[in-house]
Protein backbone atom coordinates (compact mmCIF):
# COMPACT_ATOMS: atom_id res chain seq x y z
CA UNK A 1 0.00 0.00 0.00
CA UNK A 2 2.80 2.45 -0.98
CA UNK A 3 2.41 5.94 -0.33
CA UNK A 4 5.23 8.32 0.15
CA UNK A 5 3.56 10.23 2.91
CA UNK A 6 3.47 6.96 5.03
CA UNK A 7 7.23 7.26 6.06
CA UNK A 8 8.51 10.50 4.61
CA UNK A 9 5.16 13.25 5.04
CA UNK A 10 4.31 15.37 8.36
CA UNK A 11 1.36 18.02 8.35
CA UNK A 12 1.26 20.47 10.59
CA UNK A 13 -1.78 22.23 10.91
CA UNK A 14 -3.75 25.30 12.85
CA UNK A 15 -6.87 24.87 14.25
CA UNK A 16 -9.00 28.47 14.91
CA UNK A 17 -8.50 28.03 18.83
CA UNK A 18 -4.88 27.97 18.26
CA UNK A 19 -4.02 24.41 19.10
CA UNK A 20 -1.70 22.21 16.72
CA UNK A 21 -2.90 18.99 14.63
CA UNK A 22 -0.54 16.82 12.59
CA UNK A 23 -0.85 14.17 10.37
CA UNK A 24 1.45 12.78 7.37
CA UNK A 25 -0.80 14.62 4.51
CA UNK A 26 -3.78 17.06 4.79
CA UNK A 27 -5.83 14.67 3.62
CA UNK A 28 -5.52 12.06 6.46
CA UNK A 29 -7.22 12.63 10.00
CA UNK A 30 -5.42 14.27 12.10
CA UNK A 31 -4.09 14.37 16.26
CA UNK A 32 -4.40 17.42 18.16
CA UNK A 33 -0.79 17.74 19.87
CA UNK A 34 0.98 20.07 22.42
CA UNK A 35 4.38 19.15 20.68
CA UNK A 36 5.03 17.69 17.18
CA UNK A 37 7.16 14.77 16.89
CA UNK A 38 7.55 13.17 13.98
CA UNK A 39 7.53 9.43 15.66
CA UNK A 40 4.28 10.39 17.42
CA UNK A 41 2.55 6.88 18.32
CA UNK A 42 -0.35 8.41 16.23
CA UNK A 43 1.95 8.27 13.24
CA UNK A 44 3.89 5.25 13.93
CA UNK A 45 0.64 3.36 14.36
CA UNK A 46 -0.60 4.40 10.71
CA UNK A 47 3.17 3.58 9.24
CA UNK A 48 2.71 0.03 11.18
CA UNK A 49 -0.76 0.04 9.42
CA UNK A 50 0.23 0.91 5.81
CA UNK A 51 2.46 -2.31 5.87
CA UNK A 52 -0.71 -4.51 4.84
CA UNK A 53 -3.38 -1.96 4.46
CA UNK A 54 -4.42 1.24 3.38
CA UNK A 55 -4.78 2.93 6.66
CA UNK A 56 -8.15 3.75 7.96
CA UNK A 57 -6.68 7.02 9.33
CA UNK A 58 -6.78 7.80 4.81
CA UNK A 59 -8.75 9.91 2.51
CA UNK A 60 -11.58 7.32 1.12
CA UNK A 61 -10.49 8.72 -2.00
CA UNK A 62 -6.77 7.12 -1.68
CA UNK A 63 -8.71 3.88 -2.11
CA UNK A 64 -10.22 4.74 -5.22
CA UNK A 65 -7.92 3.77 -8.30
CA UNK A 66 -7.26 6.88 -10.97
CA UNK A 67 -9.69 9.06 -8.89
CA UNK A 68 -8.42 12.78 -8.95
CA UNK A 69 -8.23 13.37 -5.34
CA UNK A 70 -6.39 10.27 -4.76
CA UNK A 71 -3.47 11.75 -3.11
CA UNK A 72 -1.27 8.33 -2.61
CA UNK A 73 -1.64 8.03 -6.13
CA UNK A 74 -0.23 11.54 -6.88
CA UNK A 75 1.72 12.01 -4.96
CA UNK A 76 3.88 8.47 -5.67
CA UNK A 77 4.01 9.71 -9.21
CA UNK A 78 5.48 13.20 -8.02
CA UNK A 79 7.80 11.76 -5.80
CA UNK A 80 8.98 9.42 -9.11
CA UNK A 81 9.35 12.05 -11.93
CA UNK A 82 10.83 14.92 -9.02
CA UNK A 83 12.59 13.10 -5.60
CA UNK A 84 15.55 11.05 -4.81
CA UNK A 85 14.08 7.21 -4.20
CA UNK A 86 14.80 6.35 -0.74
CA UNK A 87 12.76 4.15 1.84
CA UNK A 88 14.15 5.71 4.76
CA UNK A 89 12.07 7.22 7.49
CA UNK A 90 12.32 10.45 7.37
CA UNK A 91 10.92 14.53 7.40
CA UNK A 92 10.97 14.81 3.24
CA UNK A 93 7.87 16.15 2.63
CA UNK A 94 6.48 19.04 5.39
CA UNK A 95 3.45 20.87 5.08
CA UNK A 96 2.68 24.00 7.24
CA UNK A 97 -0.04 25.44 7.95
CA UNK A 98 1.12 27.20 11.06
CA UNK A 99 -1.25 30.33 10.78
CA UNK A 100 -4.53 31.20 9.86
CA UNK A 101 -3.53 34.78 9.12
CA UNK A 102 -5.35 36.00 6.13
CA UNK A 103 -6.56 39.31 4.54
CA UNK A 104 -9.26 38.40 2.48
CA UNK A 105 -13.23 37.05 2.76
CA UNK A 106 -13.76 35.06 0.24
CA UNK A 107 -16.85 34.18 -0.59
CA UNK A 108 -16.91 30.40 0.42
CA UNK A 109 -14.81 30.33 3.43
CA UNK A 110 -15.02 30.91 7.08
CA UNK A 111 -13.18 31.47 9.92
CA UNK A 112 -11.81 27.99 9.73
CA UNK A 113 -9.06 29.09 7.32
CA UNK A 114 -9.54 32.85 7.22
CA UNK A 115 -8.72 35.16 10.24
CA UNK A 116 -10.50 38.06 8.32
CA UNK A 117 -13.95 36.50 8.60
CA UNK A 118 -13.38 36.95 12.48
CA UNK A 119 -15.85 40.02 12.54
CA UNK A 120 -18.57 39.20 10.59
CA UNK A 121 -19.01 35.03 9.86
CA UNK A 122 -21.00 35.06 13.24
CA UNK A 123 -23.81 36.98 10.74
CA UNK A 124 -23.86 33.52 9.19
CA UNK A 125 -22.95 30.79 11.91
CA UNK A 126 -23.23 32.53 15.35
CA UNK A 127 -22.11 29.94 17.24
CA UNK A 128 -18.65 29.59 14.76
CA UNK A 129 -14.90 29.45 16.46
CA UNK A 130 -13.09 33.04 15.99
CA UNK A 131 -9.08 32.32 14.85
CA UNK A 132 -6.81 33.02 17.49
CA UNK A 133 -3.36 34.09 16.12
CA UNK A 134 -0.22 32.91 18.08
CA UNK A 135 2.48 35.06 18.23
CA UNK A 136 5.42 32.46 18.03
CA UNK A 137 4.12 29.68 15.56
CA UNK A 138 7.34 28.93 14.37
CA UNK A 139 7.83 26.37 18.18
CA UNK A 140 6.20 24.02 15.59
CA UNK A 141 8.65 22.86 13.76
CA UNK A 142 11.99 24.37 14.85
CA UNK A 143 13.01 21.12 16.80
CA UNK A 144 12.31 19.21 13.96
CA UNK A 145 15.23 16.98 11.85
CA UNK A 146 14.72 18.82 8.62
CA UNK A 147 18.46 17.89 7.08
CA UNK A 148 16.18 15.28 4.45
CA UNK A 149 13.70 17.40 3.76
CA UNK A 150 13.02 18.29 -0.22
CA UNK A 151 9.14 19.22 -0.36
CA UNK A 152 8.02 21.93 1.58
CA UNK A 153 4.30 23.72 1.07
CA UNK A 154 2.64 26.49 3.13
CA UNK A 155 -1.08 26.80 3.43
CA UNK A 156 -2.69 29.01 5.58
CA UNK A 157 -4.57 31.61 5.96
CA UNK A 158 -2.46 33.51 3.58
CA UNK A 159 0.93 31.86 3.95
CA UNK A 160 2.88 35.28 2.67
CA UNK A 161 1.04 36.91 5.46
CA UNK A 162 2.86 34.77 7.68
CA UNK A 163 6.77 36.00 8.66
CA UNK A 164 7.63 32.84 10.12
CA UNK A 165 7.30 31.10 6.61
CA UNK A 166 10.48 33.22 5.67
CA UNK A 167 12.18 32.08 8.69
CA UNK A 168 12.09 28.22 8.04
CA UNK A 169 13.25 28.78 4.65
CA UNK A 170 16.22 30.65 6.84
CA UNK A 171 16.72 27.83 8.77
CA UNK A 172 16.83 25.47 5.75
CA UNK A 173 19.15 27.67 4.32
CA UNK A 174 21.34 27.75 7.78
CA UNK A 175 21.49 23.93 7.34
CA UNK A 176 22.80 23.23 3.45
CA UNK A 177 20.05 21.90 1.98
CA UNK A 178 17.63 24.97 0.52
CA UNK A 179 19.07 24.07 -2.87
CA UNK A 180 17.13 20.43 -2.40
CA UNK A 181 14.25 21.74 -1.53
CA UNK A 182 10.86 22.92 -3.27
CA UNK A 183 8.96 25.40 -2.19
CA UNK A 184 4.88 25.59 -2.84
CA UNK A 185 2.35 27.92 -1.62
CA UNK A 186 -1.29 27.84 -1.82
CA UNK A 187 -1.64 31.78 -2.29
CA UNK A 188 -4.09 34.32 -3.07
CA UNK A 189 -2.17 36.40 -5.14
CA UNK A 190 -2.42 39.48 -2.89
CA UNK A 191 1.04 39.46 -1.51
CA UNK A 192 4.41 39.72 -3.62
CA UNK A 193 7.61 38.23 -1.43
CA UNK A 194 9.64 40.70 0.17
CA UNK A 195 13.21 40.71 -1.09
CA UNK A 196 14.44 38.76 1.27
CA UNK A 197 12.06 35.93 0.41
CA UNK A 198 13.16 36.51 -2.94
CA UNK A 199 16.64 35.73 -2.06
CA UNK A 200 15.98 32.36 -0.63
CA UNK A 201 13.66 31.61 -3.33
CA UNK A 202 16.51 31.91 -5.51
CA UNK A 203 18.43 29.39 -3.78
CA UNK A 204 15.84 26.61 -3.90
CA UNK A 205 15.00 23.63 -6.07
CA UNK A 206 12.26 25.70 -7.72
CA UNK A 207 8.77 27.14 -6.46
CA UNK A 208 5.44 26.41 -7.44
CA UNK A 209 2.80 28.90 -6.90
CA UNK A 210 -0.77 27.44 -6.43
CA UNK A 211 -3.04 30.99 -7.05
CA UNK A 212 -6.49 30.39 -5.65
CA UNK A 213 -8.40 33.19 -7.89
CA UNK A 214 -11.79 31.65 -9.03
CA UNK A 215 -12.62 33.90 -11.67
CA UNK A 216 -11.67 37.34 -13.26
CA UNK A 217 -12.30 41.14 -12.81
CA UNK A 218 -15.80 41.80 -10.88
CA UNK A 219 -16.14 38.60 -10.24
CA UNK A 220 -12.90 37.74 -8.81
CA UNK A 221 -13.31 41.00 -6.93
CA UNK A 222 -16.72 39.93 -5.33
CA UNK A 223 -15.41 36.01 -4.78
CA UNK A 224 -12.31 37.07 -3.12
CA UNK A 225 -13.30 40.28 -1.05
CA UNK A 226 -11.44 43.02 -0.61
CA UNK A 227 -8.88 42.22 -3.44
CA UNK A 228 -8.63 44.17 -6.26
CA UNK A 229 -8.07 42.31 -9.80
CA UNK A 230 -5.70 44.55 -11.36
CA UNK A 231 -3.30 44.22 -8.44
CA UNK A 232 -3.45 40.40 -8.45
CA UNK A 233 -2.79 40.49 -12.51
CA UNK A 234 -0.19 42.79 -11.89
CA UNK A 235 1.54 40.61 -8.90
CA UNK A 236 1.23 37.62 -11.07
CA UNK A 237 2.61 39.23 -13.67
CA UNK A 238 6.01 40.08 -12.09
CA UNK A 239 6.71 37.00 -10.44
CA UNK A 240 6.46 35.56 -13.96
CA UNK A 241 9.37 38.15 -15.09
CA UNK A 242 11.19 37.21 -12.04
CA UNK A 243 14.08 35.30 -13.50
CA UNK A 244 16.06 34.57 -10.88
CA UNK A 245 14.23 32.31 -9.72
CA UNK A 246 12.27 28.89 -11.54
CA UNK A 247 8.78 30.01 -10.29
CA UNK A 248 6.00 27.70 -11.73
CA UNK A 249 2.75 28.27 -11.65
CA UNK A 250 -0.75 26.59 -11.23
CA UNK A 251 -4.47 28.18 -11.16
CA UNK A 252 -7.73 26.73 -9.61
CA UNK A 253 -10.99 28.08 -8.88
CA UNK A 254 -13.88 27.01 -6.77
CA UNK A 255 -17.09 26.98 -8.78
CA UNK A 256 -20.50 27.79 -7.31
CA UNK A 257 -23.52 29.87 -8.53
CA UNK A 258 -21.71 32.71 -8.21
CA UNK A 259 -18.79 32.71 -10.58
CA UNK A 260 -19.52 29.54 -13.24
CA UNK A 261 -20.88 32.01 -15.57
CA UNK A 262 -17.16 34.01 -15.83
CA UNK A 263 -15.42 30.75 -16.43
CA UNK A 264 -14.87 31.58 -20.41
CA UNK A 265 -13.36 34.43 -19.34
CA UNK A 266 -11.32 33.27 -16.35
CA UNK A 267 -9.99 30.66 -19.24
CA UNK A 268 -9.37 32.96 -21.52
CA UNK A 269 -6.88 34.93 -19.49
CA UNK A 270 -5.17 32.00 -18.17
CA UNK A 271 -4.76 31.57 -22.23
CA UNK A 272 -3.48 34.54 -23.02
CA UNK A 273 -1.85 36.14 -19.55
CA UNK A 274 -0.80 32.96 -17.43
CA UNK A 275 0.25 29.88 -19.73
CA UNK A 276 3.87 30.02 -18.25
CA UNK A 277 6.04 30.46 -15.47
CA UNK A 278 9.28 32.71 -14.83
CA UNK A 279 11.17 30.44 -16.92
CA UNK A 280 8.40 29.36 -19.30
CA UNK A 281 7.81 25.96 -17.86
CA UNK A 282 3.76 25.42 -19.03
CA UNK A 283 1.43 26.61 -16.34
CA UNK A 284 -1.78 24.43 -15.21
CA UNK A 285 -5.13 25.60 -14.44
CA UNK A 286 -8.05 23.36 -12.60
CA UNK A 287 -11.54 24.09 -11.44
CA UNK A 288 -13.92 22.20 -9.31
CA UNK A 289 -17.14 22.82 -7.46
CA UNK A 290 -17.40 24.23 -4.59
CA UNK A 291 -17.47 21.91 -0.55
CA UNK A 292 -19.76 22.74 1.45
CA UNK A 293 -17.83 22.93 4.59
CA UNK A 294 -19.11 26.64 4.85
CA UNK A 295 -21.95 28.50 5.10
CA UNK A 296 -21.48 30.19 1.73
CA UNK A 297 -20.35 26.74 0.12
CA UNK A 298 -23.59 25.29 0.87
CA UNK A 299 -25.39 28.34 -0.21
CA UNK A 300 -23.83 28.47 -3.73
CA UNK A 301 -24.08 24.57 -4.21
CA UNK A 302 -24.65 24.31 -7.98
CA UNK A 303 -27.33 21.87 -7.37
CA UNK A 304 -29.47 25.31 -6.76
CA UNK A 305 -29.06 26.38 -10.29
CA UNK A 306 -32.54 27.36 -11.80
CA UNK A 307 -33.90 25.33 -14.65
CA UNK A 308 -32.68 28.09 -17.47
CA UNK A 309 -29.29 28.67 -15.63
CA UNK A 310 -28.54 24.66 -15.94
CA UNK A 311 -29.19 24.72 -19.75
CA UNK A 312 -27.18 28.35 -19.88
CA UNK A 313 -23.92 26.86 -17.68
CA UNK A 314 -23.83 23.70 -19.37
CA UNK A 315 -24.35 25.04 -23.12
CA UNK A 316 -21.20 26.80 -21.90
CA UNK A 317 -19.72 23.93 -19.97
CA UNK A 318 -19.58 21.60 -23.23
CA UNK A 319 -17.64 24.19 -25.06
CA UNK A 320 -15.26 24.27 -22.29
CA UNK A 321 -14.57 20.29 -21.90
CA UNK A 322 -11.16 20.93 -23.11
CA UNK A 323 -9.81 22.33 -19.20
CA UNK A 324 -9.43 20.01 -16.49
CA UNK A 325 -12.09 19.56 -14.15
CA UNK A 326 -15.16 21.53 -16.16
CA UNK A 327 -16.35 17.37 -17.15
CA UNK A 328 -16.83 16.96 -13.42
CA UNK A 329 -19.01 20.40 -13.09
CA UNK A 330 -21.06 19.16 -15.92
CA UNK A 331 -21.64 15.89 -14.15
CA UNK A 332 -22.33 17.61 -10.92
CA UNK A 333 -24.79 20.09 -12.73
CA UNK A 334 -26.65 17.25 -14.62
CA UNK A 335 -27.15 14.88 -11.56
CA UNK A 336 -27.51 17.06 -8.93
CA UNK A 337 -30.89 19.55 -9.13
CA UNK A 338 -32.44 21.09 -6.34
CA UNK A 339 -32.99 24.56 -7.89
CA UNK A 340 -33.53 27.37 -5.86
CA UNK A 341 -32.84 30.94 -4.05
CA UNK A 342 -31.73 30.64 -1.25
CA UNK A 343 -28.07 31.54 -2.66
CA UNK A 344 -29.77 35.11 -3.15
CA UNK A 345 -30.51 35.70 0.72
CA UNK A 346 -26.25 34.89 1.05
CA UNK A 347 -25.66 37.43 -1.63
CA UNK A 348 -27.93 40.34 -0.13
CA UNK A 349 -26.91 39.71 3.52
CA UNK A 350 -23.17 39.85 2.10
CA UNK A 351 -23.77 42.81 0.07
CA UNK A 352 -25.13 44.48 3.36
CA UNK A 353 -22.09 43.61 5.81
CA UNK A 354 -19.32 44.91 2.44
CA UNK A 355 -21.96 47.90 0.90
CA UNK A 356 -21.36 45.63 -2.01
CA UNK A 357 -23.99 44.66 -5.14
CA UNK A 358 -23.53 41.54 -6.15
CA UNK A 359 -26.32 42.14 -9.27
CA UNK A 360 -23.65 44.66 -10.97
CA UNK A 361 -20.57 42.41 -9.91
CA UNK A 362 -21.55 38.72 -11.37
CA UNK A 363 -22.66 38.08 -14.63
CA UNK A 364 -26.05 38.96 -16.20
CA UNK A 365 -27.46 35.30 -15.75
CA UNK A 366 -27.59 35.64 -12.03
CA UNK A 367 -28.69 39.24 -11.84
CA UNK A 368 -31.50 38.26 -13.77
CA UNK A 369 -32.81 36.45 -11.27
CA UNK A 370 -35.34 37.22 -8.70
CA UNK A 371 -36.84 35.79 -5.65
Amino acid sequence: MSCPYFNQGLFIGSLPEGKTHISMCCFQKRKIVDEVNFNDPFLTSIRKDSATQIPSECDPHCSIPGHVANERENSTVEWRDLFKESNTTAIKMLHLEQSLICNLTCISCSTQFSSAWNKDYHHFVPNAPKIKLKKFPEEKWKNLDLTQLEKLHFTGGEPLLNGDNKKILQHLEKLEVLENVVISYNTNGTILPDSETLRLWNKARFVRLFLSLDGIGSTFEYTRYPAVWKSVSDNIQTLREHKDACILIEVSGIIGMHNIFNLPNFFDWWKHNCKTGSHGDESHIFVKKIDDWSFGGKSLDLKYLSDKQCELALDMLYSLVEYPGVNDLITTIKNQRQPGDGWINYLDKLDSLRNTNWRNSLAKELSNSKH
